[in-house]
């Protein structure tokens, strides 16, 4: 008889997603392309077809980004902070998009990618994606091995804050 274990199996698919994605960033950089190149050429299309309308509210954004961490990353922890109408953070505190577990780097030092070049490649597919919804984003990793993620409505669409939406948490 065999033995299934739905767990297991989707966290060895959620390492083969990230193998999958961090291996065509090697072959990008072996090509001669950036990690910002390799993220503008992924990343640029599809993220009002994926949100299901042209334009996003940090809150719907943000919430519709952890739905996809938990379901994606699932060893991956991370912390909603506070959502205003115009910001919104969330920090990875156990692991992040690039790896995580015991050797958290060594699928992208496999494939002879740094983390740097990780990091930078998941910068700018959060600024490209976002920028597709009139919003900013962006990662910025932090000395303690965490990593911020940050929404903003772009400088000139502050329009589109609700009046009732001043704090959801």
């Amino acid at each position: 008889m065999c033995h299934f274990d739905a767990n297991e199996k989707w966290y060895r698919t959620a390492r083969s997603r990230l193998r999958f994605e961090l291996a065509g960033l090697a072959l990008a950089k072996k090509a001669g392309m950036s990690p910002e190149e390799y993220a503008g050429f992924l990343w640029a299309q599809g993220a009002s077809r994926w949100f299901g309308k042209p334009h996003a509210l940090v809150s719907e954004y943000i919430l519709k980004e952890t739905e996809a961490f938990e379901t994606l990353y699932p060893e991956v922890e991370f912390k909603l902070g506070k959502v205003e109408g115009d910001e919104a953070r969330l920090t990875f505190t156990r692991g992040c998009l690039g790896g995580w577990g015991k050797e958290r780097w060594r699928t992208a030092e496999t494939l002879g990618l740094a983390k740097d070049e990780v990091c930078l490649y998941c910068r700018e597919a959060f600024r490209i994606w976002a920028d597709q919804l009139g919003l900013e984003a962006g990662t910025e990793p932090q000395q303690d091995g965490g990593c911020i993620l940050t929404v903003k409505l772009t400088k000139e669409d502050k329009s589109r804050i609700p009046a009732a939406e001043n704090t959801l948490f």
